[in-house]
């Protein structure tokens, strides 16, 4: 089995951190039926008209400018600036982002703290479009523009990139961003599944007494590892994380040893002191990390 070079492995972790730019973490809205074909089909106006179009959402149909112009997203950040469609407020988690560094010059981050001063900085913007993950504040946000809600984790990456992209009427150029990625996906496929051949891969997120590990229907680049190079997850997680519909879990550090991989693609939430974990002597004896594979 080839040795696992650092350039190797960061490609490895390096592509499947870009999954939250191509789509989430990241589809398809229409104007007629299903809410899963193209966002950007206008029921009364034109791809390029100034009018208002008709679009399905996961809240039913909703009017939205044909082609919108000032857009305020709590979470979708990344799909958006893929097309060059800059929203003028963003969430603070999204913008914090490191793969989005030097992307989110003059966009605002939305108070999270307080949610009447959320709505009075969206309010003072003036926005024409809405796109939310938060079905709680969609009545709230409704009442200011035109509101797409978008359901986490009921499209794949492409889905959700696809119909971001359609909403704002970019959808050609989702589909060329798209093809880059797949093919730098691709490139190292190979090489990457050579190193791991039949062992293990896990991802592992802590947070303030918690750890999350997710599959492919999440984010962190799960659709990359498992879907698209066809790697294998531990047990407790491919049935139901990958094989199955299950988003993510959280667990306790005494199940690790059921959750972690050969490899561990790790991550500390901004702020979370990870010493619970770091210092326990059951991560210390994990195969992942007396390897170096983590």
């Amino acid at each position: 089995m080839a040795p696992l070079s650092r350039r190797t492995f960061a490609a490895f972790l390096g592509i499947a951190a870009l999954t939250p730019v191509l789509g989430g973490c990241a589809s398809s809205a229409t104007d007629t039926a299903s809410g899963s074909g193209d966002a950007g089909t206008a029921s009364d106006a034109g791809a390029s008209g100034s009018g208002m179009r008709t679009v399905d959402t996961d809240k039913g149909p909703v009017e939205i400018p044909a082609n919108p112009q000032t857009i305020v997203t709590d979470y979708y950040l990344g799909e958006f600036l893929a097309v060059d469609a800059k929203p003028v407020i963003a969430s603070p988690y999204a913008l914090n982002n490191p793969f989005l560094v030097g992307l989110c010059d003059g966009i605002e981050a939305l108070n999270t703290t307080s949610a009447e001063t959320s709505l009075e900085m969206i309010a003072e913007k003036q926005p024409d479009l809405i796109v939310t993950i938060t079905e709680a504040d969609y009545d709230k946000y409704a009442k200011i523009a035109p509101t797409v809600y978008i359901a986490d984790g009921t499209r794949s990456d492409e889905e959700l990139f696809r119909y971001i992209a359609g909403l704002v009427n970019k959808t050609e150029a989702a589909e060329a961003y798209i093809s880059e990625f797949n093919d730098k996906v691709a490139t190292v496929k190979d090489e990457i599944v050579g190193i791991v051949g039949d062992r293990t891969v896990s991802i592992l997120e802590v947070w303030p007494q918690e750890i999350y590990t997710m599959g492919s229907h999440f984010a962190r680049g799960g659709s990359i590892l498992y879907d698209m190079w066809g790697l294998k997850a531990p047990e407790a997680v491919q049935g139901p994380m990958v094989d199955g519909d299950e988003a993510y879990k959280v667990i306790a550090v005494e199940a690790l040893p059921d959750y972690a991989g050969d490899f561990i693609c790790y991550g500390v939430l901004d702020g979370a002191d990870a010493a619970y974990v770091d210092d326990s002597q059951l991560w210390k004896n994990l195969p992942a990390v007396k390897n170096g594979l983590v």
